[in-house]
């Protein structure tokens, strides 16, 4: 790569996305960002410290938008925009998913592009016949189109694994024909952690806290809900994930890449927040109604070997610090909206 490389990120403004614009900016590399039309002012205004090194273009439909002009000069592509679960009806969603990446790498092919790193999910791992600790990057989920859009349309997380788990299959087949286009993807548990520097959400929206959702609920008292499923990895780590498979070098072998935290008992964590953020205690749920998934829900339950030989990765962020730092993210955020709402 050259020197000082132009990097494009999609879903710039996202909760990850920021995250991965944050720490290229840092690595050094110049970004070119997209986001919808209606928040390219505000995130270039956030980036507005980094000068000319990033720039944020418009991108309103990922699935089909042309962007022929937003990936010239640029070195590498991050797939990061994806549609979240429940957000839209089961094909918009799908539709965003598959063709949404595929759309992204295929113009970048087109462009001469030659590195690209996408966004997956665990969701594309889950099988329900394999145990979580078994899960290595050569399982995949089960969930398909068909039941997405039939029978089980009426479940939001179903329609999410099916539309995810597409579209990496779609994406690996593209591969295939494509070799010379060096692709990883980066297939993390539910994100907590942090907001990025650039990351805003300046009126009151709880759906834009994305994954750290879950944790903000837990705030909710007798209302709180927890997550359906176990496990986590910070967000922080995930974008650090993105920045490293930049410069990893081609594998004979797919560079599907797992990445997974120290599992913890949700119960564990209510304690946690209660004991370091006791102003909060009163708004906390009852921890003995956290869920209980089992005895093997707490260590390295899935494989991670890949993140360890491709990308370095052999340590993550303790998920006390991830916790903690969703919590503190949201609670500025909900002061700055009561000012905004008391004005």
């Amino acid at each position: 790569m050259l020197s000082n490389p132009l990097i494009l990120v999609t879903g710039a403004s996202g909760f990850l996305g920021s995250h991965v614009v944050h720490q290229l900016l840092e690595a050094g590399y110049r970004v070119r960002g997209t986001t919808r039309s209606g928040k390219v002012a505000a995130t270039q205004a956030a980036w507005a410290s980094y000068g000319d090194r990033v720039e944020i273009v418009p991108l309103d439909d990922v699935a089909s938008g042309d962007i022929t002009e937003a990936l010239e000069g640029v070195e590498a592509v991050c797939h990061v925009a994806a549609p979240l679960p429940g957000t839209s009806e089961p094909a918009v969603i799908i539709n965003g998913a598959v063709e949404g990446c595929l759309n992204a790498v295929r113009q970048a092919e087109k462009a001469g592009i030659k590195k690209v790193v996408v966004t997956s999910s665990i969701v594309a791992v889950l099988n329900p016949k394999v145990p979580w600790h078994k899960l290595t990057d050569q399982n995949w989920n089960v969930a398909n189109i068909d039941d997405a859009l039939g029978s089980k349309k009426e479940d939001p997380f179903y329609v999410y694994q099916a539309a995810k788990t597409v579209a990496e299959q779609e994406l690996w087949k593209f591969g295939e024909m494509h070799p010379h286009v060096d692709i990883t993807t980066i297939n993390p548990l539910f994100l907590y952690g942090s907001f990025a520097p650039g990351f805003d959400i300046p009126t009151r929206n709880p759906s834009a806290l994305s994954t750290n959702g879950y944790i903000a609920k837990l705030l909710l008292g007798p209302e709180a809900t927890f997550p359906g499923l176990p496990g986590y990895t910070d967000v922080v780590d995930t974008a650090r994930a993105h920045v490293l498979a930049l410069k990893a070098p081609p594998s004979t072998t797919r560079k599907r890449i797992i990445l997974s935290g120290y599992w913890f008992k949700w119960e564990d964590a209510v304690n946690y927040i209660a004991e370091a953020r006791p102003e909060l205690k009163d708004r906390l749920v009852d921890p003995k109604r956290a869920p209980d998934y089992g005895p093997n829900t707490v260590g390295w339950m899935i494989d991670t070997t890949r993140a360890k030989e491709v990308l370095g990765m052999d340590k993550m962020t303790d998920w006390k610090e991830s916790v903690i730092n969703a919590i503190d993210g949201y609670i500025a955020f909900e002061k700055k909206w009561k000012t905004a709402e008391a004005q």
